[in-house]
């Protein structure tokens, strides 16, 4: 059977549980297994021994990728005490091992506040960040280190919902960029004892979430949904907007910014702000930045979506 094409699977964003064994790029290369696009990527990977939420796009909605990777995420991971890896996760060599039966439900629970907010932290080795023009990942399996910058990233709730001791588990909501298998070996530290990641499980990015995700061994299952995916203005419902009147649809297709009337203007967002310019019928027509005086910047035109670009979640 070949593959199959379809519009109502062009420029979409479709949520996938992406389970353990398998690679973002192995989920891609499912996807077109099944389907005939022509454009398909990613809005963030998970490692293959993670489990849960990755976002695929295809067609126009590959342009969404930034907007949607700078959405916060929510983790649930697995911590085991008492023994350190060379990947820092499981799937590693355990390199240091020592006693952790000392370690209290108390300790753990004084802990868990202190990680909220901002902080500093330096990338893992065992990550798809590229030095050079390699993957980070292919140069620590060849044993090799290197200087690695550390970044800012924010977690915005922490809670611990479970302890088996030697293991933990807890629920993190952060930001962009934050690595869970250097969070567990930093938790471990602050105990005093060698950690590293167990388990881990994306449970959402914004305001996607697991539970209307399609599962990756079912992804053929799509064609058969009315309405599946999220269209363009869907998947950016976290970007406030703006409908855009006749007159400005038909200057925005020749490259003219649209300017808000006077009247409208106490209702638009802070100057910086992005917005979404959206064509009657709800198509995503592009992402614009408000300017002083009712301006509206482009920083990203769509072209036209068709059947695809409306009615979708």
């Amino acid at each position: 059977m070949g593959r199959i094409f379809s519009d109502k699977l062009i420029d979409k964003v479709f949520p996938v549980d992406k389970s353990a064994g398998v690679s973002t790029y192995d989920t891609i290369r499912s996807f077109k297994k099944l389907f005939k696009v022509k454009k398909i990527g990613h809005a963030g990977t998970l490692d293959p021994p993670a489990m849960g939420l990755v976002l695929l796009l295809t067609g126009e909605a590959t342009k969404l990728s930034n907007y949607l990777m700078d959405l916060p995420k929510t983790y649930v991971a697995d911590i085991k005490l008492g023994e350190k890896t060379d990947t820092q996760d499981a799937t590693g060599k355990i390199t240091e091992t020592a006693e952790w039966g000392h370690v209290t439900t108390e300790n753990i629970e004084r802990i868990i506040p202190t990680l909220i907010g901002k902080r500093e932290q330096v990338p893992p080795m065992y990550s798809a960040l590229k030095h050079k023009g390699t993957p980070l990942y292919v140069l620590a399996r060849q044993g090799q280190q290197v200087e690695r910058e550390p970044r800012e990233v924010e977690m915005y709730k922490v809670d611990l919902i479970d302890v088996d001791l030697p293991y933990f588990r807890i629920e993190v909501d952060c930001s962009r960029g934050l690595y869970l298998r250097v969070l567990a070996e930093e938790i471990g530290a602050e105990l005093g004892v060698p950690s590293h990641l167990g388990s881990l499980v994306r449970t959402r990015i914004g305001h996607f979430g697991l539970e209307s995700a399609t599962p990756d061994n079912e992804l053929g299952s799509l064609i058969d949904q009315e309405n599946p995916g999220y269209s363009l203005s869907g998947a950016l419902e976290h970007i406030p907007e703006i409908y855009l009147t006749p007159s400005q649809e038909a200057g925005l297709s020749n490259g003219i910014a649209p300017k808000i009337p006077p009247t409208t203007i106490t209702s638009l967002p802070p100057v910086g702000s992005l917005v979404r310019l959206v064509h009657d019928g709800g198509r995503l027509g592009a992402i614009g930045e408000v300017a002083p005086a009712g301006f509206v910047q482009i920083r990203r035109v769509f072209k036209d979506q068709g059947a695809a670009g409306s009615g979708s979640r």
